[in-house]
């Protein structure tokens, strides 16, 4: 028997039992007997079982590519691309037999796998992957999709989206077919990723302010504020240099004006979240909040970190007065637990705002600008000094388990 043929039994075999049975269960033995061969001949193309899952899934993966591609010929345009492949996935939770059902099983236990990404056999997985990438760029490029999208995570939802779809009809058995569920899919794909026509804002003339500290944030982040000139700023906003002076006095408060209203909104939107029966909960959410508010605006924290918090300045301007009444909500917080015996009387709450505010800077200045951390590390750390933080200050009582 041809050395080809040999390896092509191996995966046929352990492509059912693995599928059929999980990698766990499966055996060595069972699979050799089922592809008609001895069971040292499978340590001869393969390192060991997890070695074989992987291969078996890369063969399918690389039929589902070819079988991807055949179902998009003749399809015009990214939205109906997308359409087809969401359908094709859906078709395949109703209807498959076979490979199909086999690839999705099996998949499931490679994607459970840390090794799998590291492996040779995780490349079909991204090709694959890739096609619904490559017709993205395609809608963002010939205009169908939204400009200011961030491809790799939309990629992420939709094939999400998917998953979770097959895992309801196929694991826990939530509905019989996906396939009815095909226009409500779309119709949240739709509206996160395409364009729509730009019509014209009537306000847009009286929010000219809006539009120049958005560019400068922008500006000033790219370049550095040192380096970045007024210039820019007007070109990036669309307006002429001299607009920017009808608005701000100069560079300087441009710049202590970009945090300025969104700490008045932060204040305003923060006093309507936190009402709680708890101060440790609400220590809890001030630390989220406030963490999460500067880390879902890049540019605005890396102005805060280097530009605005180290100038001396900024603690002589209104945006430090917007910046201390919005950190004030802290002191409702410490003073509240203190009345109901949570937190320890003889916390200072001015060095503990210290400790939580040096904690903020110094953590985010690494994360962003020295480690350039992932997103997993971050939330490690993250976790960590919120329990650090409400520890500081908790009686010995205090439930802390979270």
């Amino acid at each position: 028997m041809a050395e080809i043929q040999k390896r092509q039994l191996i995966i046929n075999a352990a492509q059912e039992i693995i599928s059929e049975n999980g990698l766990k269960e499966s055996k060595i033995s069972d699979i050799a007997k089922k592809a008609g061969v001895v069971d040292s001949i499978i340590y001869y193309y393969f390192k060991n079982k997890e070695d074989m899952l992987f291969w078996c899934l890369d063969e399918l993966m690389k039929k589902a590519i070819d079988d991807l591609a055949f179902e998009l010929q003749g399809i015009i345009g990214p939205v109906s691309k997308i359409g087809k492949m969401v359908w094709h996935h859906l078709y395949l939770n109703d209807f498959s037999r076979g490979d199909a059902r086999i690839r999705k099983n099996l998949l499931l236990q490679c994607r459970a796998n840390k090794d799998f990404y590291k492996h040779d056999a995780y490349r079909s997985l991204k090709e694959y992957t890739g096609i619904l990438l490559s017709i993205l760029k395609e809608g963002v490029r010939d205009g169908f999709f939204r400009s200011d999208l961030n491809l790799t995570i939309v990629r992420d939802m939709i094939f999400g989206l998917l998953d979770e779809e097959s895992l309801s009809c196929l694991a826990y058995q939530e509905v019989r077919e996906t396939t009815p569920d095909f226009e409500s899919i779309m119709s949240l794909i739709t509206a996160m990723i395409v364009a729509t026509p730009q019509t014209p804002d009537p306000e847009e003339k009286k929010h000219k302010a809006q539009r120049i500290l958005f560019a400068a944030k922008t500006v000033f982040a790219e370049k550095g504020y040192n380096k970045a000139t007024m210039v820019e700023v007007a070109n990036a906003a669309g307006v002429a240099e001299g607009t920017i002076y009808e608005y701000f006095k100069n560079k300087e408060d441009l710049l202590f004006s970009i945090p300025q209203e969104r700490f008045t909104q932060y204040r305003e939107w923060l006093q309507t979240t936190f009402h709680s029966d708890s101060p440790v909960i609400g220590l809890r959410r001030m630390i989220w909040y406030h963490f999460g508010f500067f880390l879902s605006d890049r540019k605005l924290l890396e102005i805060f970190l280097y530009d605005i918090k180290l100038n001396k300045e900024f603690y002589q301007s209104n945006a430090y007065s917007a910046y201390l009444q919005y950190i004030d909500l802290l002191n409702d917080i410490l003073n509240e637990g203190k009345e109901k015996g949570v937190f320890r009387a003889d916390v200072d709450n001015r060095v503990y705002r210290n400790l939580f505010l040096g904690t903020f800077a110094h953590l985010t200045m690494r994360w962003v600008g020295i480690e350039h951390s992932s997103f997993i590390d971050i939330m490690d750390e993250f976790n960590q000094t919120n329990k650090l933080l409400c520890r500081a200050i908790t009686t010995q009582e205090t439930d802390l388990s979270f």
